[in-house]
């Protein structure tokens, strides 16, 4: 190979490490919508079948967020599948997030109720219920839309619509990241990877 030849493919190999390195110090491109910078959100106590629990009992871990309700025919049990399914294909890193499920139902769904559906996806998932003005208070302050429907005049059941987003709290308990209604349990498993890492 002449000098010629030898001097192009140096430049060559010079750009794609250069490019290399480059691309590593890039942040991680997330799935979700990231919070940046991330946003302090209120602290709250709601109850499960154990007793009460109250947000900053969790500091440290990644808060993983989501609001539904027991009766919920589609929605809510996708979006529990999704989030099961990551956290099982993670690994050690599972133990730095705690899944809590918060019913926007309270007239039906009791602390006891919600525990026992949030734990059939996985043990560590933790449901919490409450009062209406305890529910209407979180739910406000994370601003999560909640709207009950009219019952079925004959069997008496009715829907709820409400935010489908699943909100992520760092370990700080600030909004660092949403993940919308759909995400496939490979993306928030990519997601939790990045996170893992910080």
């Amino acid at each position: 190979m002449n000098k010629q030849g030898i001097i192009f493919f140096s430049a060559v190999a010079l750009f794609i490490a250069t490019l290399a390195v480059y691309q590593t110090m890039l942040p991680p491109v997330m799935k979700g919508s990231a919070i940046d910078p991330p946003a302090p959100m209120p602290d709250f106590t709601l109850h499960s079948a154990d007793g009460s629990v109250t947000l900053s009992q969790f500091a440290g871990k990644y808060v993983v967020l989501y609001f539904g309700f027991t009766n919920c025919p589609d929605i809510c049990p996708t979006t529990l599948a999704h989030l099961r399914d990551a956290l099982s294909r993670l690994g050690a890193g599972a133990d730095q997030f705690q899944v809590i499920f918060i019913s926007v139902d309270p007239a039906r769904d009791t602390p006891e109720l919600t525990s026992a559906y949030a734990g059939r996806f996985n043990p560590a998932f933790l449901g919490l219920s409450g009062a209406k003005e305890e529910i209407d208070a979180v739910t406000k302050g994370y601003g999560i839309f909640v709207q009950l429907n009219e019952p079925d005049a004959e069997s008496g059941y009715y829907s709820v619509d409400h935010t489908a987003t699943t909100l992520v709290l760092n370990r700080e308990g600030a909004l660092a990241l949403t993940w919308p209604y759909g995400l496939s349990a490979d993306d928030i498993l990519e997601d939790m990877k990045v996170l893992v890492r910080k």
